[in-house]
């Protein structure tokens, strides 16, 4: 009986190490990252490019009327679970 709780303990493990691990790839979508940077701007975005992502982190080029801004923005599993579906905030510089 021991090693069949030790077993379905295993197993639960495993699926949630798997299940996270896929998390980690996923990025942002362009429209989240259009919205994120327009709340921090406050200006409207013409267009985003240069999207990359870290394991915590997306970075990417925001463009306005009034020039480009290079954002982050907090992103992964850890970040998805720590703000409960909230989510997060862009930072923007001008570049």
């Amino acid at each position: 009986m021991k090693s069949f709780n030790t077993l379905i303990a295993l197993t639960i493990m495993g699926t949630l190490a798997i299940g996270l691990s896929g998390c980690q790839v996923v990025k942002p979508a362009e429209s989240d990252l259009k919205e994120k940077a327009e709340t921090q701007l406050g200006n409207p975005v013409t267009e985003i490019t240069n999207i990359r992502s870290d394991f915590n982190t997306t970075y990417f080029t925001a463009k306005t009327a009034s020039g480009s801004y290079a954002c982050q923005l907090p992103s992964g599993p850890m970040v998805a679970l720590g703000s409960m579906g909230m989510g997060l905030g862009a930072q923007c510089t001008k570049q």
